[in-house]
């Protein structure tokens, strides 16, 4: 099956898992990685900024989303009581979990219609590709690690790596309950966004499922305060 103008060449086999049978994909991001080196962004000091400022200015949306977990994920930290140097981090962490989308084509992003299952294949490659950009930009371990994790479940059934538990980094786990949060209460081109209620309503079902029941508890008090 030949997809996105032969950028991606995926075979599904009947199985539930897609699996990549070509070296095109690793092409098309070989070619993004090399785009960005000629730009010059890869020697910037600042690797996160430079990354942040190429989201903003090539995926709007999502970079809107990040400006507005990050908040929601600050707002949460400090009803953990983490001080200003973690709250620092995990800005930096909410800013940068869905920098992987740079990858996505913005094909695959801005479709007025939820995901075919290729499409969300590919979605589920951007916490890997965050951190294969945190790499390429010499950014620390620490930051990859919890941007590659955002997607883990408590319950160990996240992706990619099925962490559990407190295996996961709380700041990963933090930021994922906030950028759920956001997902839902947020106008998206495929879905209307729910009420405040109807999404605190879910996370708190969730809780001890997909999320980390400490973080719930101290989300629901940070967005109460609000």
């Amino acid at each position: 099956m030949l997809f996105m103008h032969e950028e991606l060449s995926a075979d599904f086999n009947g199985a539930a898992t897609i699996q990549l049978v070509n070296a095109s994909w690793a092409g098309y991001l070989q070619q993004l990685c090399a785009r960005l080196k000629a730009s010059g962004l890869r020697h910037r000091s600042d690797g996160t900024h430079a990354l942040v400022s190429r989201l903003r200015h090539t995926r709007p949306s999502t970079y809107a989303h990040c400006v507005r977990v990050a908040r929601l994920s600050r707002a949460a930290g400090r009803a953990f009581g983490f001080d200003d140097a973690r709250l620092k981090q995990l800005s930096s962490t909410a800013m940068m979990h869905d920098i992987g989308k740079i990858l996505v084509p913005e094909l695959i992003l801005s479709r007025p219609r939820r995901p075919t299952r290729t499409e969300r294949f590919v979605l589920r490659l951007h916490p890997s590709f965050g951190a294969l950009l945190a790499s390429y930009f010499n950014l620390s371990a620490e930051l990859r690690i919890r941007t590659q994790h955002h997607h883990e479940r408590w319950d160990g059934r996240g992706y990619p790596h099925k962490l559990g538990g407190e295996d996961i980094p709380l700041m990963a786990r933090i930021v994922q309950v906030a950028d759920t949060y956001d997902a839902m209460v947020a106008q998206r081109p495929y879905n209307s966004p729910c009420t405040h209620a109807d999404a605190i309503a879910e996370l708190r079902r969730e809780g001890g499922k997909q999320f980390d029941p400490r973080v719930i508890e101290a989300f629901l008090d940070s967005v109460s305060q609000r």
